[in-house]
């Protein structure tokens, strides 16, 4: 078996640390941009509410790790309620 040493990056939160939504101030800013980037996945870190536009995900993290190396995101698709969705439903058994 080939086994290659991931290079992904693991984050840890602070202890005691607790997921902050971003402040209003900065959702409005994302609603102003919902015209003409609808769909686009906004990346935001939330110690300088700095945003980071990307066309998915990954991208959007990245753009925001060269100013901010190793910080954790808030993400928002702009224009929805949520970053993903899920299709399908539950099967009963």
């Amino acid at each position: 078996m080939n086994h290659k040493k991931s290079t992904a990056r693991v984050l840890t939160p602070e202890p005691g640390g607790t997921i902050r939504r971003p402040s209003q101030l900065v959702l409005a800013r994302l609603s102003k941009l919902a015209r003409t980037q609808k769909g686009q996945i906004a990346a935001i870190e939330m110690g300088s509410q700095e945003i980071f536009i990307g066309k998915d995900v990954v991208e959007a993290t990245l753009k925001g790790w060269k100013k901010y190396p190793g910080q954790s995101f808030y993400f928002v698709r702009i224009g929805y309620p949520a970053v993903h969705h899920r299709r399908g439903g539950l099967r009963k058994r």
